[in-house]
């Protein structure tokens, strides 16, 4: 497409807000009591919390910046028609359809917070149609690639650290804990948040000879807990990433820096440490993400493309299972799993059922 402009994408901070929008902010996060109810915020997980402060922080930056914020105006007034089509002109100049879509849809859910008494109609309207008009701006079915090539992937560079020849040190640890991420991130497909923040003794608990991953149901964007065995054929790999590899990052980590590094998230107990000695950054995984998958298939595996990859392979050698897919991606719903990341070739689908068909008839 054409290339897109580059605008300024600073968001207000909540205390740089009007003092009308704050208030509102803050009636809408009330947890309520015996005389008033709860607002309509009140029950958002802090993922949430964090997108809308983001979001309407750009908006009120996109009206200061073009001169309509009035701070005594209502913030029920601060949106209307004309002002929606203006602002979406500029975030289509520096994003893609789906992400403007998604912005807008935000929008749309702060504002019903924060205004509850307006009539907000005419916006969901407009993102219906933002929706249904944007087009995912690179093609997934093309970058989904075999769940047991992602594996492979993540065995053969935890092989290839151990034989260890010509590499220094530091690589062979890097290379070991990226393999490891990698089967381990196929075997067991969670977000980004969830991985990352696996902590030794909280998230993954020894259970008998092998381990578990525990999630409480506040850590989870569906808000249910999860409780499922760390795979057993990498037990043996993550129990020697525990006692050399992941060790041997902090000490590396510790002689780079011995007084640390500031603002940098300290390790603690987290599974996935950097070579800084730090806990993993979510940069640092999408950029070794970008490095090791490029290498192998071309194109970059995002974490996110990780959940794809399962959902698909589990649909394509197990047809009908879609149960299994949602289990395996912690989804309330068959309905999420399938429309957001299953996209099995079709063919393929058909080719397997006219097989099927003919097997019966014979």
């Amino acid at each position: 497409g054409p290339a897109r402009r580059r605008q300024p994408r600073t968001a207000w901070l909540l205390a740089r807000w009007p003092d009308a929008d704050r208030a509102a902010w803050e009636q809408a996060r009330s947890p309520g009591g015996l005389l008033d109810d709860a607002g309509l915020a009140a029950a958002w997980r802090p993922a949430t919390v964090n997108g809308a402060l983001a979001v309407y922080g750009r908006f009120l930056a996109f009206l200061d910046r073009d001169g309509l914020l009035d701070a005594a105006q209502g913030v029920g007034n601060r949106l209307t028609p004309e002002v929606l089509t203006r602002y979406v002109a500029q975030l289509q100049a520096v994003s893609a359809p789906r992400t403007v879509a998604s912005y807008v849809v935000m929008l749309d859910m702060v504002l019903r917070a924060l205004a509850p008494d307006r009539d907000w109609s005419w916006l969901r309207r407009a993102t219906r149609r933002l929706l249904h008009r944007a087009e995912p701006s690179r093609n997934k079915r093309a970058r989904v690639v075999p769940a047991v090539d992602l594996l492979k992937l993540g065995l053969g560079l935890m092989r290839e650290a151990e034989a260890g020849s010509g590499l220094s040190r530091k690589d062979r640890l890097l290379l070991f804990r990226d393999g490891l991420m990698i089967a381990t991130l196929i075997s067991r497909p969670l977000r980004q948040s969830n991985f990352l923040g696996i902590e030794i003794g909280r998230q993954l608990l020894p259970v008998g000879a092998g381990w578990s991953l525990v999630f409480a149901a506040a850590e989870t964007k569906a808000c249910r807990g999860m409780d499922v065995p760390y795979p057993p054929e990498l037990a043996g790999a993550l129990g020697h990433y525990l006692r050399i590899v992941r060790p041997g990052l902090l000490a590396l980590g510790r002689k780079r820096f011995p007084h640390g590094r500031a603002g940098d998230l300290p390790a603690g107990q987290r599974l996935w440490v950097s070579v800084n000695g730090t806990a993993l950054r979510k940069t640092a995984l999408d950029n070794m993400l970008a490095k090791r998958t490029t290498a192998r298939f071309g194109h970059r595996v995002n974490t996110h493309l990780f959940r794809d990859c399962a959902a698909t392979s589990i649909m394509a050698e197990i047809p009908g299972q879609v149960r299994i897919a949602a289990r395996v991606l912690g989804h309330a719903t068959l309905q999420t799993t399938e429309r957001h990341y299953i996209v099995a070739n079709t063919r393929q689908e058909v080719s397997r059922h006219q097989k099927g068909v003919l097997a019966r008839r014979r």
